[in-house]
């Protein structure tokens, strides 16, 4: 074998050939460079490549997932607005219900029995603030988001016939005695005030005898303001034999009237003819009349006979 190659070299300028000897192992190392440095250029050209192409499709799916998120949230933000207004309903039919009723305290038609009226609506936040003040999940929970909606709509529905009833019977409502007639917190965990002796046949609490007992006895702080329980007109305001300092509210548009007796005495001002609001004051607790202690004796007559008053007291947390 060879260990030399010869090289013919044309010259362009000149109309002659040159002789060029280079030694094999020369030749044979320039080849194999030159083969390795081809090969490389065509291992980074692939692999570039390949790092191109990977980019680009985890690019896509990144893109790809962006839309998806922000598409999750702009239905997250769908169904919030739909669970705000729906509360807003709820919220504004149960202040009208509480209203209207005379229940009072807190709560949303639940324990308290209560609402949120105007007064309240600064110390309790509207449910778009409280929804705003939620983080926002991440992945969106649709499926969750989804079942509150229907939870809610579900509650507007059952309180949508309360609702349209209270609202075609306001002026029926409004003189029905719903509520406990002291002026004291109905929310304390512990009352200020107890029901001494209930309606019905009881031994007469000074004579001893069996007694039909018509009303209910409330015991309470001596001087406990005393306020109508229904819009009504005052048909009585005296001083009874047996109920003392008494007052007697008519309720014409329930044919009702609630009686108040053993008072203290009564609110400045009071008469006969008198026209009266559900909470407004009509006297103070006392002792007066035939009484072993301080209490507000409280009639409910309706039908053509006493009823048992605590059949119409709505309380949010009762005495036991």
């Amino acid at each position: 074998m060879k260990d030399t190659y010869t090289i013919l070299l044309m010259s362009s300028g000149q109309d002659s050939v040159r002789q060029l000897s280079i030694r094999r192992w020369f030749a044979l190392s320039l080849g194999l460079f030159l083969f390795l440095t081809f090969s490389l250029i065509i291992n980074f050209a692939v692999s570039g490549m390949k790092h191109s192409i990977r980019y680009r499709a985890e690019l896509q799916g990144e893109v790809a997932s962006r839309e998806e998120l922000e598409a999750a949230v702009q239905q997250y933000e769908a169904e919030k607005q739909q669970i705000q207004k729906d509360l807003q309903d709820v919220h504004r039919m149960s202040e009208m219900v509480r209203r209207v009723l005379g229940i009072r305290g807190q709560g949303l038609l639940g324990q308290g029995g209560g609402g949120f009226s105007t007064e309240e609506e600064s110390e309790h936040e509207s449910a778009g603030s409280v929804l705003e003040m939620q983080p926002t999940p991440a992945p969106i929970p649709i499926d969750l988001v989804g079942s509150l909606v229907d939870q809610v709509i579900q509650v507007k529905r059952e309180i949508i016939p309360i609702y349209e009833h209270v609202k075609d019977n306001k002026d029926l409502e409004l003189a029905k005695p719903w509520i406990l007639p002291l002026l004291v917190p109905t929310d304390d965990e512990i009352p200020s005030y107890w029901f001494s002796s209930e309606f019905g046949y009881r031994s007469h609490p000074l004579t001893g005898k069996p007694h039909f007992h018509n009303g209910l006895d409330i015991a309470a702080p001596w001087g406990t303001p005393v306020i109508a329980a229904a819009e009504g007109v005052i048909t009585e305001v005296t001083k009874d034999p047996f109920f003392g300092n008494m007052v007697v509210i008519e309720h014409s548009a329930s044919q009702m009237k609630t009686l108040y007796g053993h008072l203290k005495n009564h609110a400045e001002g009071l008469q006969v003819g008198q026209e009266v609001k559900r909470d407004d004051i009509i006297g103070y607790v006392g002792n007066s009349g035939r009484s072993t202690g301080t209490h507000l004796h409280y009639g409910v007559h309706s039908e053509g006979k006493w009823q048992n008053p605590k059949n119409y007291i709505i309380l949010s947390n009762p005495p036991n």
